[in-house]
């Protein structure tokens, strides 16, 4: 009996000891892991941004995805933590083809080139879409998807032929992720060529005087537009409409069973105010973006056009705003 005792007793003693080694063992490996990225992923073209230390939770939706936000401590080196992260080799060479950063609170201009050199502005064409719809079609009017508007290249939104969504819905899909067919719904639904030419008055009645819209959604090479235009739109739109600003700063949008995530990498910065980025093979990379910048937090805008490397051109821009 006793020899048993001794048995069992050494045998539970046995297991406690490797239970408590293979625990020691993984905290081991845990701890000296490095911590997993919460940064958006880059693309091939464009610089990933430092990473974050702190998450916030969006209000803007059900959903817990998480939205990263900077602390404020944090900022004050993120500029040029990100210049340090463009890829290797990157020198202060800005690829655009044309650019402008002007404060638009003094209106001085920190850096510009060939700001009004005519150039094809992909789906920077939809801020003032979005502008057309709210201006003319009722926010709560039912817009359906049809074959039509589905036509159209591109699905980033997800639709499906004959969903239906109201006009003040459609503007998440539009302003995040940049689809075409919701610009086309919104053309279709007031009659297309009449919305194209109401775009093409609002330029004109603001003094971007070299805009020309011949579509919607960018898509068009003929929809021209100069560094400066842009800037003279975005500071409009922002001082008369800034619900129009305040869409394309969501990180993340439900509406029924679709969710909307804005790829923007600037997002996790909460010196981005908002703007839109656009791409076409004829455009290549454009972006036209606000910032809050100094000890004033002026706001700034920030265009670039034809860019084979749209973040890291914009990095560059704005280590050239002086205090």
């Amino acid at each position: 009996m006793r020899d048993f005792l001794y048995i069992v007793f050494g045998g539970l003693v046995a297991i406690f000891f490797g239970v408590t080694v293979v625990w020691g063992a993984i905290r081991a490996v845990v701890f000296f892991l490095p911590p997993s990225s919460s940064r958006n992923p880059s693309s091939a073209t464009d610089t990933a941004l430092p990473q974050p230390a702190q998450l916030v939770s969006s209000d803007e939706t059900a959903s817990s995805t998480p939205i990263i936000r900077y602390t404020a401590l944090e900022e004050e080196d993120l500029i040029n933590e990100a210049a340090q992260a463009l890829p290797s080799g990157a020198d202060n060479k800005i690829s655009a083809k044309a650019y402008l950063v002007k404060d638009l609170v003094t209106g001085a201009i920190s850096a510009e080139y060939a700001e009004t050199r005519l150039l094809p502005i992909a789906s920077l064409t939809k801020l003032v879409t979005a502008e057309i719809a709210r201006r003319f079609i009722p926010p709560d009017m039912k817009i359906t998807l049809t074959k039509e508007v589905m036509a159209t290249y591109g699905n980033t939104a997800d639709f499906k032929v004959g969903e239906t969504f109201t006009a003040s819905d459609l503007l998440y899909p539009l302003l995040m992720v940049s689809s075409n067919d919701a610009a086309e719904a919104y053309a279709r639904a007031y009659g297309r060529d009449q919305f194209i030419s109401e775009m093409n008055a609002f330029s004109q009645s603001i003094g971007a005087y070299r805009t020309y819209f011949a579509d919607p959604s960018g898509l068009s090479p003929l929809n021209e537009s100069t560094a400066t235009d842009l800037g003279l739109i975005i500071d409009w739109i922002r001082k008369n409409d800034p619900a129009i600003i305040d869409t394309t700063a969501l990180k993340i949008k439900t509406v029924r069973d679709h969710t909307w995530v804005d790829p923007t990498h600037f997002l996790s910065w909460s010196y981005y105010l908002g703007g839109k980025d656009g791409y076409t093979d004829e455009a290549d990379r454009t972006a036209v973006s606000l910032f809050a910048m100094g000890p004033r937090k002026d706001v700034y805008a920030v265009v670039v056009l034809g860019s084979a490397s749209r973040d890291a051109d914009i990095v560059k821009l704005l280590r050239k705003i002086k205090d």
